[in-house]
């Protein structure tokens, strides 16, 4: 015979209710989540992509207005040709004087976009019932008063990365006004238009003087990136640098017939596969030597982290079509801890309808370079380009001459050069211990602790210019088609977010 819902309750006790700010982020959407998702989707509407000037002042205007509809001062800084950059203030309502001041980086440019990748307009924000691939129907966008599934989606560019983070957190200052919650930590706001371009004026800004009186903060959260695969929130506390290079490798002066010289003239295409299987065995150990000098160790913080992800590898290598991953199926983080060698493209010569029966005369790697801290990035490639040169190789910095190619056999150009270091904050740090215990108020015991993200930030900027420790704070869906066509957000993942930045606008 069942057990009387009473009675369960008495025997599994009712569940915790939530903090003020995170109960006040529910009620807020319960009431308002259609206006909100209209919201997004307007400043959604606006094209922006880094090199369209037009755009990115349209929403760095946009998102102005809005904060300062909300009562920040806000100030919209301009470069010749350059997408502006926004920065703001909202001070706390309590005790602002003796307040954490937190600084909030959002970019909100997307990637391009080729629209006939797209199976809605990549600037034309649509609402559907879930997941397109799980069979989600375009739907008109929710009225007043409407319910809203959480597993409803938004398809739009910038969508997961990165303009939902702002509207998060206009709804969440919202959320905390209407509950009559007082806001107990001062706000700095820093919204930048050339991210997805790899920040080339961010510098520049943060030493601008009509910029950088706005920055003081004593911790700046990056709003940027998706939740863990396990779909569980995290927050992550450094990225891996970045450096890249291409590589060509030459043959003949001009293209020959296959059948008359195959077998008598080399073929650049095996010789650069020959070179890049030398540099990473089978098992994706990377085999240049000196690879991982300067790698500093994890540290105990870092083993303690480990123990907050979840095991959620053999998933995710289902979800990939993945039978193995490198080095023996070893943990996810356990690879992101260790720089990376990636091979991004090859070109010799064409393939399918295209082919020609020749031998090319070059054969090109484009290859990228993933940082840990304490890695430099020009000594990295300085390393592959003498593990060029030991096999045998003359590497230039442009095309050889005629005498040069009469003169060695094997000749390889390799160009590229910047990049940028690593940046981790350690778990252990005062501001970032605050952050999770707050975090853990809108994610609770879910929460992910990672260490550090795959991808690459020019996080060092902040580290090197405004000396303060940064968090990345997620919000978008890991699955939400990062830039890729059909970028997706996430319904639930847009209402976490309100729940969080409330969490942390209320919280001293």
């Amino acid at each position: 015979m069942p057990l009387p819902l009473f009675l369960i309750v008495v025997l599994l006790g009712s569940p915790p209710s939530p903090a003020p700010p995170v109960a006040a982020a529910r009620a807020h959407v319960a009431a308002h989540g259609p206006a909100i998702v209209r919201s997004l989707a307007e400043l959604l509407e606006i094209p922006c992509v880094a090199d369209d000037l037009e755009g990115t002042t349209r929403t760095a205007r946009w998102i102005a207005r809005a904060f300062a509809g909300r009562g920040a001062e806000m100030n919209v800084v301009g470069r010749d040709g350059v997408p502006p950059l926004v920065v703001g203030r909202l001070d706390a309502t309590e005790a602002p004087e003796s307040a954490r001041t937190l600084g909030v980086y959002v970019h909100y440019d997307g990637q391009p976009v080729d629209p006939t990748e797209w199976t809605f307009g990549p600037w034309t924000p649509t609402l559907t019932t879930k997941a397109l691939e799980a069979g989600g129907v375009a739907r008109p966008l929710p009225e007043d008063g409407e319910p809203i599934d959480p597993e409803a989606r938004l398809y739009a560019r910038a969508s997961g990365d990165d303009k939902a983070p702002l509207v998060a957190l206009l709804a969440a200052i919202d959320a905390l006004e209407a509950a009559g919650l007082p806001r107990r930590s001062n706000l700095v706001f820093l919204f930048e238009g050339e991210e997805e371009a790899g920040s080339p004026h961010l510098g520049d800004y943060l030493d601008d003087p009509r910029v950088r009186p706005w920055l003081d903060a004593d911790l700046w959260l990056i709003c940027d990136g998706p939740c863990h695969q396990s779909r569980r929130p995290q927050l992550v506390f450094g990225v891996r640098g970045i450096t890249g290079f291409e590589l060509t490798v030459y043959g003949a002066s001009r293209h020959l017939h296959s059948g008359h010289y195959g077998n008598w003239a080399p073929n650049p295409g095996h010789r650069l596969a020959r070179l890049l299987a030398s540099m990473k065995d089978d098992d994706g150990r990377v085999l240049v030597d000196g690879f991982l000098d300067g790698v500093l160790p994890p540290g105990e913080a870092v083993a303690r982290a480990a123990a907050t992800i979840p095991p959620f590898e053999d998933a995710l290598r289902a979800e990939l079509g993945l039978k193995e991953s490198e080095a023996g199926d070893a943990p996810y983080l356990e690879r992101m801890l260790l720089p990376s060698l990636n091979v991004r493209g090859l070109k010799s010569a064409t393939v399918g309808r295209t082919a020609r029966n020749v031998i090319p005369t070059t054969a090109t790697a484009s290859i990228d370079v993933r940082l840990v801290k304490g890695q430099d990035p020009a000594a990295v490639r300085e390393r592959i380009r003498r593990h060029v040169e030991e096999r045998g190789y003359l590497v230039l910095d442009r095309d050889p001459t005629d005498a040069e190619r009469l003169a060695h056999a094997r000749i390889a150009k390799m160009t590229g050069a910047g990049g940028y270091r690593a940046v981790q904050t350690s778990l252990d740090h005062p501001q970032a211990e605050w952050l999770i215990e707050t975090t853990r108020l809108a994610a609770g015991d879910d929460l992910v602790l990672m260490p550090i993200l795959g991808g690459s930030l020019p996080l060092w900027l902040f580290e090197e210019k405004l000396g303060v420790p940064l968090v990345i704070v997620p919000i978008a869906n890991h699955d939400d088609n990062q830039h890729a066509p059909d970028e997706n957000l996430r319904l639930g993942n847009l209402w976490y977010g309100v729940e969080l930045m409330a969490a942390i606008a209320a919280t001293r």
